[in-house]
C-alpha cells in the first residue's frame, strides 16, 4: 500500500513512523509547507519521501491522509476525491460547512471513493453513530483543558480572556458545535466528529472549560434518545510535542489506517 500524508506536525509524524514498521506499506509520501520538517522525517524513515508534486503523489497513492488544518482539507481533499482516491481526514471541522461537506460527498459518490473520519480524542463515537439510526434527543460534549492547550487562541484574545489570570475552572465557551469549531479550529475537532456522528452541528452543544490545575485534556460526552443514554469520559494525556493535541487523537488515526488496510473492521 502507498499513502500520502498532508501535514508533518506531531500527528503526521507519528503516523509516518508507525507506517515505517508496517510490512504492507511500500511508500509514504509526505507534504508540508515547512520542508525542513519533512526532511527530518525523510532522514529518519526509509519509506518516507517528500511529495514535491502532490498531484503525482496522489496518483501513486491508495490513501490520502490529512493531518494539517481545515484550510488544507478545503484545498486538497476535493482534488484527491476527484482523482478517485480514498481520503482520511483529521481536521474534521472543515465539514461543518454544509456546502463543502455536500461537495465532497457528491464527488466521492461519483468517483466511487470514500471519506474516512477517525474517532479522534474521544470515546463513544461508535455508540453515537448507532444511536443516530433512531431518534437522538440531545448530544452534549464538555471539554476541560489546561491553559497551555488554549494559548494564543484568537477567540480568547478578542474576548479579553487572559488564560494566565485564571485561577479556578472557568467556562470560556458554551454554545453550538458550529461556533465552537469556528472559534477553536485546532482545539475542538472532536465536536465536529461528534456532530457528524449524531444530531448535526447546530444541535450538538459544546462547553469548553479552562482548568488551571488540569494536566490532561478531558472530554465528557452525554447523549440521550430512543436508544437510552450514553455518558462517557476521556481523560487524555496531551501530545508531548503539542499540548493542543491529545495523544489519543494520533492513536485513533493509526487505528483507522489499520482498519482500512486490514480485513476486519471492529466497531461502526
Amino acid at each position: 500500500m502507498k499513502l500520502t500524508i498532508i501535514g508533518c506536525g506531531s500527528i503526521g509524524r507519528t503516523l509516518a513512523r508507525y507506517l515505517e514498521t508496517v510490512d504492507d506499506v511500500e511508500l509514504v509520501h509526505v507534504y508540508d509547507n515547512k520542508k525542513e520538517a519533512v526532511d527530518t522525517l525523510v532522514a529518519e524513515c526509509q519509506k518516507v519521501r517528500y511529495a514535491t508534486n502532490l498531484e503525482d503523489a496522489f496518483e501513486k497513492s491508495d490513501l490520502i491522509v490529512e493531518t494539517a488544518s481545515q484550510s488544507a482539507v478545503h484545498e486538497y481533499i476535493p482534488r484527491a476525491l476527484e482523482m478517485g482516491k480514498n481520503v482520511l481526514v483529521m481536521s474534521v471541522g472543515a465539514f461543518v460547512e454544509d456546502d463543502f461537506k455536500e461537495k465532497c460527498r457528491i464527488i466521492a459518490k461519483q468517483k466511487g471513493c470514500k471519506v474516512y473520519i477517525p474517532s479522534g480524542a474521544v470515546c463513544g463515537i461508535e455508540g453515537i453513530c448507532a444511536a443516530a439510526v433512531e431518534e437522538v434527543e440531545e448530544v452534549i460534549i464538555m471539554s476541560y483543558k489546561p491553559p497551555e492547550a488554549l494559548r494564543d487562541v484568537k477567540y480568547l484574545k478578542n474576548k479579553g480572556i487572559d488564560i494566565d489570570a485564571i485561577k479556578r475552572p472557568k467556562v470560556i465557551f458554551n454554545g453550538h458545535a458550529k461556533d465552537a469549531v469556528k472559534h477553536f479550529p485546532k482545539n475542538i475537532n472532536v465536536a465536529a466528529t461528534l456532530s457528524l456522528a449524531g444530531v448535526g452541528i447546530e444541535r450538538t452543544m459544546v462547553k469548553i472549560v479552562i482548568d488551571p490545575k488540569a494536566t490532561r485534556n478531558t472530554h465528557r460526552i452525554i447523549a440521550k434518545g430512543k436508544f437510552g443514554e450514553i455518558e462517557c469520559w476521556s481523560r487524555n494525556m496531551p501530545f508531548p510535542e503539542n499540548p493542543r493535541t491529545s495523544y489519543l487523537a494520533a492513536l485513533s488515526l493509526i487505528s483507522a489506517v489499520k482498519k482500512i488496510m486490514g480485513s476486519f473492521w471492529v466497531g461502526v
